[in-house]
């Protein structure tokens, strides 16, 4: 392979998925994955969504089990009360943590990504598989995106956008239950005119979950996450993860009969074996 071809094999290197030439936004429309892998993704997650809906309701001697009160400088971790004096102990835990994250992600690849990181969830498990109800699978979905304005659309992105409000919503009142405990969230959302700064967070809060899970997206991980960010240095060519073998699939075509019969196939990628319209190629071929 020349030098010239080697570059244009790396030049999916240059620019992101989700923004087009000129800079846009550039919307994915992911398949409706199945299989028994996204099924047990799906068991985790519901097992993580439990705990994360019900730790603000637990307690341990009057106190919430879990909750990071910044206002208040008051942190209380599995029922154990640290104060700002106490900031060295979460100096050494953090970077217990950062260390742990990248020893296991060394070993295991991206696994955190797919399957306990909150983005992950919320985004793939909650929001996108309303979006798979409400708009189709993939194909159903980019042809919703091109299509003109009409009562059917008009319903659709309706009743979307106020299912995602709704949950946004709720996360956003959990989300600040952890940073001030639920019983005075509840005494707030009881009198909201008597407690606007409560009233003005949860609605900040909503906007931002809104922003991320209806239009932002994929780009946290790509532009937002440290950890995402991470990943460059983090990972070496023997690093479990899963990615489309460019190298082996590109450039992408269907092939022909008769560029099979006089051998002017190879010039294309071959078969990834990702099992999605082999039937049609292999009929076109």
């Amino acid at each position: 392979m020349s030098e010239t071809e080697e570059l244009h094999d790396e030049s999916f290197r240059d620019s992101v998925a989700t923004i087009s030439i000129e800079g846009k936004r550039n919307f994915i429309f992911p398949q409706k994955p199945k299989g028994g892998h996204y099924n047990l993704r799906t068991v985790f997650s519901i097992f993580y969504l439990v705990i994360f809906f019900s730790l603000p309701f637990i307690k341990v001697s009057g106190d919430p089990l879990f909750m990071l009160n910044v206002l208040e400088r008051k942190f209380i971790i599995f029922g154990m009360i640290f104060w700002p004096q106490d900031f060295f102990i979460f100096g050494l835990a953090t970077i217990t943590f950062i260390v742990f994250i990248i020893l296991f992600t060394i070993i295991f690849g991206r696994v955190f990504c797919g399957w306990a990181c909150p983005q992950t969830i919320f985004m793939e498990m909650v929001f996108r598989k309303i979006e798979y109800w409400i708009d189709g699978d993939a194909s159903d979905q980019a042809r919703l995106h091109k299509r003109k304005w009409d009562t059917e659309k008009l319903i659709k992105r309706v009743t979307k956008f106020i299912l995602f409000f709704i949950i946004s919503f709720i996360i956003a009142n959990f989300f600040l239950a952890y940073l001030i405990g639920m019983d005075v969230l509840i005494n707030h959302i009881s009198h909201p005119f008597e407690n606007l700064v409560t009233l003005f967070s949860l609605l900040l809060f909503t906007s931002i979950f809104m922003f991320v899970y209806w239009w932002f997206r994929e780009q946290v991980c790509i532009v937002v996450c440290p950890y995402g960010r991470l990943q460059g240095v983090l990972l070496d060519k023997n690093s479990i993860i899963v990615a489309y073998d460019y190298v082996r699939g590109e450039p992408r075509g269907k092939i022909k009969h008769e560029e099979k019969k006089d051998g002017t196939h190879h010039h294309k990628g071959n078969c990834a074996n990702c099992k999605n319209g082999c039937k049609n190629i292999n009929k076109s071929a």
